[in-house]
């Protein structure tokens, strides 16, 4: 084959790869490595109906995001009256559903606004993943692509006190979840065999005296990569955080924090960095930074409080070098990454539970009133635009194929870039 011939065919086959590759990196909630940072370009800072690649109407409500594996698109949604519960399929490039899973749900105790559709699922090149309560119980299973059931597990009297919120996450090949029990009042991490569901490992997270409170966690775990091994951070009021070995579930480094705010927002990773908020009644008042390292203790990097604008529900978002918090009232804080400095602190308005993601220099937001707003990333406080969608969300964007998916309470929408 002469190099004429040769160069159009490696054309050929790298853009055949790249949608692919490009797709991977929204697997999981918040995108790789949990950071909330998409690869896209292009995005209009005004979003228009006609600026929609597509729009599907969605039967049910729920507040996960969703995740993409390669021209699959998965979401959990729950039917309004609470009986049912599905993962369903999309075409990502077209928005069509390609199949439902669907099995009924045991009823149990919620957040007012909370549903059974609120842990984001996880995939890979083979399985999707979905963990959730019913009843008085944990649930987790595995779907393959063409939505077929490959295994069930259970574990009964785990349920929190305010429904599910904990997303699974994938690190170094092990399925990852964190789960509570307010009636055995503890809690556990997993590691699980993703191919079976069989459990690899268990920890139990530190179980409080019969006089302290049991505070359920609603964070979603991180891996990140410390010194070339690969660890898994997690972060629950009771003991505060954990580092832990993902093949084993040995615990590597522990910090208690001496925490007494639950912790909702998940944890937000950026340049070996970790930070976390704790809060209540729709604030975070506390936030803490940590440089983990793969064995001993964690460096403390910063404290934070809540003259600081923490967020409660929304994660955090580490970018270019600041430190982006998203409160749920509607204030958003700009702080330097490395020392927690406040830049600046000013009032976006709306209400917010989805966390905010970095985008092509852009940081941005959906909120619980369906408006999508655009801030400039930087020093400086702008906001480029807003624009509203039709309806409410309570659920964080995802960036994958080079396109913005949008779910809000009736819809599941895509903006492509250019």
């Amino acid at each position: 084959m002469n190099l004429r011939t040769f160069l159009p065919l490696l054309a050929l086959a790298t853009s055949l790869l790249l949608p692919q590759t490009h797709a991977q990196e929204w697997s999981r909630f918040r995108g790789k490595d949990g950071a909330g940072i998409g690869k896209m370009t292009g995005l209009r800072n005004e979003i228009k109906e006609s600026d929609y690649a597509w729009s599907t109407p969605l039967d049910g409500i729920g507040h996960s995001s969703p995740v993409l594996w390669g021209e699959n698109l998965f979401l959990t949604i729950a039917d309004a009256d609470g009986t049912n519960r599905r993962l369903e399929c999309f075409d990502a490039a077209k928005g069509t559903k390609k199949w439902i899973w669907e099995a009924a749900v045991e009823a149990h105790n919620l957040h007012n606004f909370n549903n059974f559709a609120s842990s984001t699922p996880v995939a890979d090149a083979d399985r999707v993943y979905a963990v959730w309560g019913s009843g008085k119980r944990t649930e987790a299973i595995a779907l393959d692509h063409a939505g077929k059931l490959v295994w069930k597990r259970e574990w009964p009297e785990f349920t929190s006190d305010h429904g599910f919120g904990s997303s699974p996450i994938l690190s170094d090949g092990v399925l990852i979840i964190h789960t509570d029990s307010v009636e055995l009042r503890k809690s556990l991490v997993m590691g699980l065999n993703p191919a079976t569901g069989e459990s690899l490992w268990e920890l139990e997270r530190a179980t409080p005296g019969t006089e302290e409170k049991h505070i359920t966690a609603y964070s979603t775990p991180v891996s990140m990569t410390v010194e070339g091994k690969e660890i898994v951070v997690v972060v629950q009021t009771n003991d505060g955080w954990k580092g832990l070995d993902p093949k084993t579930g040995k615990v590597l480094w522990g910090y208690d924090g001496e925490y007494t705010q639950r912790t909702v927002g998940s944890i937000a990773p950026g340049r070996g960095t970790v930070f976390a908020t704790f809060g209540s009644g729709g604030q975070g008042r506390d936030g803490t930074a940590l440089r983990p390292k793969a064995s001993g203790e964690p460096e403390v990097v910063y404290s934070l409080g809540l003259s600081d604008g923490l967020g409660y529900v929304p994660t955090p978002l580490y970018y270019e070098g600041r430190l982006y918090l998203w409160g749920d009232g509607g204030i958003l804080a700009c702080l330097d990454a490395e020392t927690g400095k406040g830049i600046y602190k000013e009032r976006v308005g709306g209400n917010f539970f989805a966390s905010p993601l970095a985008v092509d220099g852009k940081i941005l937001n959906l909120s619980r009133e369906g408006e999508l707003v655009i801030v400039e990333a930087g020093d400086t406080f702008k906001v480029l635009d807003r624009s509203q969608l039709g309806s409410g969300s309570s659920s964080s964007p995802a960036v994958a194929n080079g396109s913005l998916y949008l779910r809000t309470e009736k819809a599941l929408i895509c903006i492509a870039g250019s």
